[in-house]
């Protein structure tokens, strides 16, 4: 018969187990996504909200949306993209990709801290100036600025102004970034899940373009990064 002692251990031991199956389903479960009828956060101001498409792309934890994205109707371009893998080359900095929501407390690209909270998002070219180098495969970037620091769509115009906005109350000094990178494949329905490298895991989403000056109507194909970090 087993003693009462021996008892305890097998509880406590079968407790640890279920505790790291519990664990594992909470951080290391697949996503999932799925497209949502849904009005974009009352946080966020009106100019920017009308900006924007009224679904939200969720990537779900289970049936909890971790993230959730409204891309923004239409972005403007510069120039005609070059190509699909140079598409993102063309977009203007700090145009308005759209707004996100996130759900519960995440880390970003840089392994920085990313609050729970409501964000605009704005696309970031990033400066090749040496203190970036190596730092990322792609210089593709999505900038979360905090609802309440971006109350206009016309209100960070350039590359200081949307980097200055985004750290604003950051713990490290450091914008909040997600990295975005040319698509792996343009293959299948938009939204979906991919794996575009070695331990990172992203939203694929297709946004219509309009290239300033000429009306010409384009598209791009792109990776949203929601885990995954780069180089330090």
């Amino acid at each position: 018969m087993a003693t009462n002692e021996t008892v305890k251990t097998a509880i406590l031991a079968l407790a640890f187990v279920l505790a790291c199956r519990s664990f594992d389903l909470a951080v290391g479960g697949e996503p999932a996504v799925k497209v949502v009828q849904k009005d974009p956060p009352a946080e966020v101001d009106s100019s920017l909200r009308k900006t924007v498409k009224p679904s939200a792309i969720q990537v779900l934890d289970g049936d909890q949306p971790v993230f959730e994205f409204w891309l923004s109707t239409e972005v403007a371009l510069q120039s005609k993209p070059e190509s699909a893998a140079k598409a993102m080359d063309a977009i203007k900095q700090s145009a308005l990709l759209g707004l996100a929501v996130v759900n519960s407390d995440q880390r970003d690209y840089k392994d920085g801290e990313l609050p729970k909270g409501v964000y605009t998002m704005r696309f970031c070219l990033q400066p090749q100036d040496g203190n970036h180098l190596g730092t990322a495969e792609f210089n593709y970037f999505a900038v979360l600025v905090q609802a309440k620091n971006d109350p206009k769509l016309e209100s960070l115009a350039n590359y200081k102004e949307l980097v200055r906005a985004s750290r604003k109350d950051t713990a490290n000094d450091h914008p909040i970034i997600l990295s975005l990178r040319p698509p792996s494949s343009t293959d299948g329905d938009l939204p979906k899940l991919s794996e575009p490298a070695p331990e990172h895991k992203s939203v694929r989403v297709k946004i219509s373009a309009r290239v300033a000056g000429t009306g010409e109507e384009s598209s791009l194909i792109f990776e949203l990064v929601f885990q995954g970090k780069g180089k330090t």
